[in-house]
């Protein structure tokens, strides 16, 4: 409608007026200066519970929740009274007891002369608003509960690198309160201290940004004592309005320290299982030992790079690269057979925090007295094979002294009678005068004596052989071998025996005069020994695993393996036919042990060949 009807139609504008509250979707009323209600539209009835008739006059008052009524009525007055606009959120309570959150405003409406008329205000229904406001605040106050009470450190920076989160579980590991690390430039020195440390860190976390998971930071407490917390910040992946960066921490203290006692754990558990593998070796040299376990103390130590030591075992010494002597050592004792026999020394070059002794745990001193302690058997055990094997060759030596003893009595015992028995035959020939049997009897003592003489020779040379006591010079075995084969030509020769060498043998290291007497004694007993045409003496090697055999193999007339043992005793031939006294083998056998080896017959029987094997400890250069 013109604004010019209006103007010239008051109902008109008035019915207008009406049609516009009635459709209003807040409520509308109007009271006079007592705050008397004399009109209100559908809506405020509809928020209020009330009809036109009930609203009228105080009526409207009975619609405020009770425990709203007395702040409103305060409100209202204080309005009234400075004619000033009104405006509070309050609750509508309806008879059937439904309450209705709202927000009232009104206006006084003054007269030309400045009197107070009334009042016209409208109410509108912000229930389900409120409802949702109050459920966000209360949810609010839970999260943030939730994050003060929560069981790890919440952190958060502002943009200005200021403390602006610090929650309860922080509190309580640090002993800082939030009162004093909110907004405290200097929050960050108090929890690092060493400005050192601090920097190394800060730098790091330049480079790492505000995405990073369990990072290690070692933080002071307020009473100084020093814990390790594990931070996560995901400021990157959820940001937070105010927050620049923020994060999570979890104290690892406990973890981290059992994670390194673990550490050391499995160190000391290492080194006494290496030095169980180095005291099991066989055929162990005790230097060789020695100086192996010395480099296994270090690594197994708290602090391996500066950790150097020493063993000292019946003056020798034997020690760690870069070894120092330091005022921060750890010794044990070795005590052997009941006496002091040496120690070790465990030395830091640098001082460090003071532990259980000195710089050192608990676990190192225990750990020093069991190396001292399986140091100490090792070198027990070691000493006890060694006078085992004396004790065995001792044994062995009153054995075969024994049985030479026998043979001398026994070989010897012969022609000694012999010779007694043809000097009583010439003594009494010659008292009678008879001269016929002297010659005869000279002659066979003068024998008997040569064999004697020859015996006595293999005997002392049998005994020297145990004299050699190690390898002394590098042997060419095949020149070795062409040499005893020309030395014995005329014998090959008349024999009609074919020798063959074999090309690639090595060069050994030994007594290259006592070898050269193996080989002549193995060649004399296969020429002595030669079985019918064609003639043949092979000399060879094999190898077998890692060792070197080497091989003298006739066709002769072979041995009964039954006794393959018998032919190395001393004066044993199995064959009484054959000349000589059967020292030779025997001989042969003490060379070669004498060099650490083994020699030994292989034979199918008799008239099937021998085979003379034979190894030494020392090889210089194995073959191809």
């Amino acid at each position: 409608m013109p604004q010019s009807l209006l103007q010239k139609n008051p109902k008109v504008n008035l019915q207008w007026y009406e049609y516009l509250t009635e459709i209003s979707p807040v409520g509308v009323f109007f009271t006079d200066a007592e705050g008397n209600c004399f009109q209100v539209n559908s809506a405020w009835c509809e928020i209020a519970g009330l009809s036109h008739e009930q609203a009228m006059g105080r009526g409207w008052v009975e619609a405020i929740h009770p425990n709203d009524l007395e702040r409103i009525a305060n409100l209202w007055y204080e309005s009234a009274k400075n004619k000033q606009p009104f405006h509070a959120e309050y609750r509508f309570c309806t008879p059937q007891g439904k309450s209705t959150w709202v927000i009232g405003r009104s206006t006084a409406k003054i007269a030309e002369d400045g009197t107070l008329e009334g009042y016209i205000g409208t109410i509108t229904d912000i229930d389900k608003t409120k409802q949702t406001h109050l459920e966000l605040e209360e949810s609010s106050k839970r999260i943030r509960a939730i994050i003060a009470h929560m069981p790890v450190i919440l952190f958060a920076f502002d943009h200005q690198g200021y403390l602006c989160a610090w929650n309860h579980e922080a509190e309580r590991l640090t002993g800082y309160l939030t009162d004093d690390m909110i907004g405290n430039p200097i929050a960050l020195n108090l929890l690092c201290p060493d400005r050192v440390y601090r920097r190394q860190m800060i730098d790091a976390y330049k480079q790492r940004g505000d995405d990073y998971r369990e990072w290690d930071w070692k933080l002071t407490a307020k009473d100084g004592t020093v814990k390790t917390i594990a931070f996560s910040n995901i400021a990157k992946s959820f940001p937070i309005d105010g927050w620049a960066n923020w994060g999570i921490g979890v104290d690892v203290t406990a973890c981290r320290r059992n994670e390194h006692e673990l550490r050391e754990r499995v160190k000391e558990l290492t080194c006494l299982y290496k030095l169980s593998q180095l005291s099991n070796q066989p055929n162990l040299n005790l230097e060789n030992f020695l100086s192996e376990v010395v480099k296994l103390l270090p690594e197994s130590w708290q602090f391996p790079e500066i950790t150097t030591a020493r063993i000292v075992y019946e003056g020798d010494i034997f020690r760690t690269d870069q070894f120092a002597v330091t005022p921060w050592k750890l010794s044990s004792e070795l005590h052997v057979r009941g006496r002091k026999s040496g120690l070790i020394e465990v030395y830091y070059n640098e001082e460090c925090p003071t532990a259980a002794e000195g710089p050192f745990l608990i676990e190192e001193r225990l750990l020093l007295d069991e190396i001292a302690l399986q140091l100490s058997r090792t070198i027990e055990h070691v000493l006890a094979k060694k006078d085992l094997a004396l004790l065995d060759e001792l044994s062995a030596k009153a054995g075969e002294l024994e049985k030479f003893s026998h043979t001398v009595s026994h070989d010897l015992k012969t022609p000694l009678t012999a010779i007694g028995g043809f000097a009583q035959l010439l003594k009494t020939q010659l008292s009678k005068g008879d001269f016929s049997q002297v010659d005869y009897c000279s002659t066979r003592i003068m024998d008997v004596t040569m064999k004697m003489e020859r015996r006595l020779d293999d005997l002392l040379k049998l005994a020297k052989q145990g004299r050699i006591i190690e390898p002394t010079e590098a042997i060419d075995l095949k020149e070795l071998i062409d040499e005893t084969v020309l030395m014995m030509s005329k014998r090959i020769d008349d024999n009609n025996i074919s020798v063959e060498v074999a090309s690639g043998l090595p060069t050994i290291l030994g007594d290259r005069v006592r070898l050269l007497e193996v080989v002549e004694i193995l060649m004399d007993n296969a020429i002595k020994y030669i079985g019918n045409p064609p003639n043949e003496i092979c000399v060879d090697f094999r190898i077998e695993d890692t060792e070197t055999v080497f091989l003298i193999k006739d066709n002769g007339v072979g041995i009964d393996p039954a006794q393959s043992d018998v032919v190395f005793e001393l004066f044993r031939r199995l064959d009484n036919r054959s000349d000589g006294d059967g020292a030779g083998l025997a001989i042969a056998k003490r060379i070669i042990n004498a060099h650490g080896g083994q020699i030994w017959v292989e034979s199918e029987g008799v008239d099937k060949g021998s085979c003379f094997c034979f190894t030494l400890g020392h090889i210089f250069q194995r073959p191809e």
